[in-house]
């Protein structure tokens, strides 16, 4: 990053860490005062019998106002100091915003969850590739002895990146041996559902019983429909095998296409995915789809800025460096991407199979 960049932003950065210090500090002194105050409330409300109810939520205020200045002096460190730090790297940065949960699932990477975050929506341009990117989180509701509650399942970036050019059908990556697979149910848990039917039905059919028997034919075909169902949705892209075995121990690749799959996967797509993966240190999953591909790589916030950090250059740099990696990675593979495919355009050497 440039000097230049650094030294706008640095007159920025005294007053933001004077409040980052102040909040901090009045945090603090509100968390250590709530066993006090709590004990305080009790007493004194134990001698108002009618407000005595009230001791819970009175001793809940100090630690709830301090998580509440904490939390927005997050928003006013993206505010005022990531979104143009972006700006500077030439990106459009909008903390509050994030990709529309229908757009997410349209990547096909997504399982399905109960609840869908997103945030910290970052625009721009890798080469000749337009972008967006968002962070997300998928939640999944559980059942708890207080009620339901929303547990974390996961957590991650999602990249969509514009092609100048078509990709036939779908292909789609993901982590070898595990990951999410854009909500398609396990096998194995298709047939384990699917057999307390069938044998309810072959039972049924095995008794004299008409009315046994009606109800029998009834389960057996509930039970033919669980893995026809299953055919049905894997029809939609079967597993594609590939010659590396450095690719094929980190990914698993499904396409609509046999064909057409191998010659977007070529031996050099290949290799800059395998790349990606060891560059990035992270779980992704991939997906092309038409002119566009999807990137999704799993891990924390990108933007959430550290309060526990004093406000610098140095932290600066360390902000930038850990956006521009991952955009520099993720850049790196599209070049692949894309050389690989405006050589076979140019037919400077033939599709795999007619060589």
């Amino acid at each position: 990053m440039e000097e230049k960049v650094l030294e706008e932003l640095e007159g920025q950065l005294a007053p933001l860490e004077a409040e980052r210090k102040g909040t901090l500090g009045l945090a603090l002194g509100l968390y250590l005062l709530t066993p006090p105050w709590a004990l305080f409330l009790a007493w004194l409300l134990g001698h108002l019998e009618p407000l005595g109810f009230l001791w819970p939520l009175l001793s809940a205020l100090p630690p709830a106002y301090a998580s509440l200045r904490l939390w927005r002096l997050k928003v006013r460190l993206k505010e005022a100091l990531l979104a143009p730090l972006a700006g500077a790297l030439g990106y459009r940065y909008t903390p509050h915003l994030g990709l529309p949960r229908e757009a997410a699932y349209a990547s096909g990477l997504l399982a399905p969850a109960d609840r869908y975050e997103g945030e910290d929506l970052l625009e721009g341009e890798i080469g000749p590739f337009p972008f967006q990117s968002g962070d997300l989180a998928l939640y999944r509701k559980v059942r708890t002895k207080n009620g339901t509650s929303h547990r974390k399942v996961f957590a991650g970036t999602l990249y969509r990146f514009q092609l100048p050019f078509s990709v036939p059908g779908s292909v789609r990556l993901f982590p070898q041996g595990g990951g999410m697979r854009g909500g398609e149910a396990p096998p194995l848990l298709v047939l384990l559902f699917a057999l307390p039917f069938g044998l309810f039905g072959l039972y049924g059919l095995s008794l004299g019983d008409p009315v046994a028997k009606g109800v029998g034919g009834v389960f057996l075909l509930v039970s033919a429909l669980f893995p026809l169902a299953l055919l049905l949705r894997r029809g939609r892209g079967e597993r594609v095998a590939l010659e590396s075995p450095e690719f094929e121990r980190l990914f698993e690749v499904v396409g609509e296409d046999q064909v057409e799959a191998r010659r977007l996967l070529t031996p050099r797509v290949q290799e800059a995915l395998v790349r990606l993966r060891q560059g990035l240190g992270k779980p992704l999953w991939l997906s092309f789809r038409e002119g566009e591909v999807w990137l999704l790589v799993g891990g924390g916030d990108r933007f959430e800025p550290s309060l526990l950090k004093p406000l610098n250059r140095g932290t600066l740099r360390t902000y930038a460096y850990r956006w521009m990696r991952e955009l520099g990675e993720a850049g790196r593979f599209l070049e692949a991407l894309g050389l690989e495919l405006e050589a076979r355009r140019r037919g400077l050497f033939p599709p795999p199979g007619e060589a």
